[in-house]
């Protein structure tokens, strides 16, 4: 090749150039020439290697791209795609790894859907805790005591009452009754039995008694705490039971209480409630005074935390030990001139509940029926479920239960299930009645309904009841579905199951056997024991059976013992398909640039 200086001067380039490049042993680019011999050899005699290099670098885009699938190939960890994609690999040996691999990525395929579906219906399982939690550590469950004597004949006699109105009513005579009676009437209307009242109310609403304070008045008319329980023992020691219950108010009446928490300790605004015991209860009360007073009560306990700070003297009450003298017993007494068989039917006798202190009772649960005339041992297995802290990383739904930080009650300062409850049946009938039964917690303001309010609370309760029951019905089939109340139980909670044991207790008889007179003679008495049956217990533990690093875990196995996946075979996918690429088009783009010199055997790069 040949170049002109000038004029007429001709320069000889080309032996210049040859003479500038360095020897053919330093190449590494082959010619024209060596990619002519490359084409026209066998395929088979060419390593894989040059073959996959000269599609990347100079085959078309569709070449190029075939030609970085085979590198991958030949690089990657993944089982049976280096075979299915090798040069020079038989058609038939192909096929061979092509349908296991496929079968392979099937049943792994398979086996992570199975584990996903499984994450995603039940990640929590519920087990026994590795180690015994001794009684001391929990509250002395709150007891409830409900008496169906619901008044004090001596104050109202409800027997005579009714049956001379409904004589007047039947001889014209409706407006003979007492205004005094006729207010005690009306809220003896409230407890009674539903014939009763469905009776009795059109006449009393004919008389059109005057304003009802119902809660007052039937703490009114409820016999003492004195003559329901004339003794009690705790923990050892002998009490007097007014000293040691709390009257409350329940959907059953005015019933009385041993270690529940105080109102303030409970609702988040004491004047949620209609009525408070302004009584106050003292452990250092008992009868025998050489014993040691108890210490002061300090620290503090909650259901997620335990006690905190307290020694045995604790608030609430706790025991160490599991005997029936460390528990707690009431001698109950009916009297049988106080029997009602007009207001509350047949039913004679208390009805007991149990229930964790931070609670109110629901007395529409499981309770304990001690008649007159009986002795009932009751002894208490704790139910106490713990929720490891990790459960906050999965949603309540799938978990099923709330922490006590997820879900804040309009009343109540701590989330139970109960709780929850109670409190979608007082907001349900304040705001279909605009007024609040007498023993419900209601908003500020909010009025206790009064007689003619009756069928409209008693109404109420019926439509949340059938409501809850469609509601709960139809997520069955859509889990999608909203609930009205959704009142899950709590993470954290803690129950009693009980085993009862019965005998028959003649009182008279004991008094007689102990050389004794006793002042009421038609005293019929109970006596009912509570304690704990062992001195430790198995908690169960709520604990994430499928998390995010389980779940990834065992896809992970499944890819590896399936496939030969792991974490960085995903990262060498990437590299392949994405950092590889932009590589490869700036080679090419580079060649593109290149000049041929053929009696060289070279190239050199194009003056821009």
């Amino acid at each position: 090749m040949a170049e002109t200086k000038g004029e007429g001067e001709p320069v000889e380039v080309e032996e210049k150039v040859c003479n500038i490049l360095p020897g053919p042993e330093l190449l590494t680019i082959p010619g024209m020439d060596q990619r002519a011999s490359i084409a026209s050899a066998a395929l088979s005699d060419v390593p894989s290697d040059v073959i996959i290099k000269s599609r990347i670098r100079y085959g078309s885009l569709l070449s190029a791209c075939k030609g970085l699938l085979l590198e991958y190939s030949k690089s990657t960890t993944i089982h049976g795609i280096r075979y299915i994609f090798e040069v020079h690999r038989p058609i038939y040996e192909k096929l061979y790894w092509l349908i296991f691999t496929c079968i392979s990525v099937y049943f792994a395929i398979s086996l992570i859907w199975d584990t996903y579906l499984k994450w995603q219906d039940s990640p929590v399982i519920l087990g026994f805790d590795e180690t015994l939690v001794p009684v001391h550590q929990i509250p002395f469950p709150t007891i409830t005591i409900c008496p169906e004597i619901k008044m004090e004949r001596n104050m109202f006699d409800f027997t005579n009452v009714s049956r001379l109105m409904w004589e007047n009513y039947k001889n014209g005579n409706v407006s003979e009754i007492d205004n005094d009676e006729l207010i005690r009437m009306a809220a003896a209307m409230h407890i009674c039995d539903a014939d009763v009242v469905n009776r009795f109310m059109p006449l009393i609403s004919q008389l059109q008694p005057p304003s009802v304070d119902v809660t007052d008045t039937l703490i009114e008319l409820t016999i003492s705490k004195n003559v329901t329980a004339p003794f009690c023992k705790w923990n050892g020691r002998f009490y007097f039971c007014d000293k040691l219950l709390d009257f409350v108010a329940t959907d059953e009446g005015i019933c009385y209480q041993f270690n529940g928490l105080r109102p303030k300790d409970i609702y988040r605004d004491e004047n949620f409630i209609s009525y408070r015991d302004p009584d106050i209860v003292n452990f250092d009360n008992y009868f025998d005074v050489e014993l040691p007073k108890l210490n002061n009560i300090t620290g503090s306990w909650s259901l997620d935390t335990g006690y905190v700070d307290q020694l045995q003297n604790a608030y609430p009450q706790r025991t160490v030990f599991s005997s029936v003298r460390n528990g707690f017993f009431a001698f109950l007494q009916g009297l049988e001139h106080n029997f009602d068989y007009d207001c509350r039917s047949y039913r004679q006798g208390y009805k007991v509940f149990l229930n964790s202190p931070e609670s109110v009772p629901l007395t529409s649960g499981n309770y304990i029926l001690v008649p007159h005339g009986d002795e009932v041992m009751v002894s208490v297995l704790p139910n106490y479920v713990m929720s490891t802290d990790n459960l906050h990383e999965i949603s309540p739904d799938k978990r099923q239960c709330f922490f006590d930080d997820e879900r804040t009650l309009r009343f109540f300062r701590s989330y139970s299930q109960t709780n929850c409850q109670v409190e979608c049946l007082a907001n349900y009938t304040v705001s279909k009645c605009k007024c609040a039964k007498f023993w419900m917690p209601k908003p500020l303001g909010t009025p206790v309904c009064g007689l003619d309010d009756i069928p409209c609370y008693t109404a109420a309760q019926d439509e949340l009841t059938a409501l809850l029951q469609n509601e709960t019905a139809q997520q069955s089939v859509d889990p999608n579905a909203e609930l009205s109340c959704n009142c899950m139980p709590s993470c954290t909670s803690l129950e009693y199951n009980f085993e009862i044991s019965r005998a028959r207790y003649d009182l008279a008889k004991t008094i007689r056997a102990f050389r004794e007179e006793y002042e009421h003679t038609d005293a019929r008495g109970s006596r009912l024991s509570v304690y704990f049956k062992e001195n430790q217990f198995t908690a169960i533990k709520r604990t994430i059976l499928f998390g995010v690093s389980t779940l990834i875990s065992n896809c992970g196995g499944i890819c590896g013992l399936f496939m030969g996946i792991s974490c960085l075979s995903f990262l060498e996918f990437l590299y392949f398909f994405c950092m590889r690429i932009c590589g490869s088009c700036r080679d090419r783009r580079k060649h593109k640039k290149q000049q041929i010199f053929p009696e060289c055997g070279v190239i050199i790069e194009k003056e821009n």
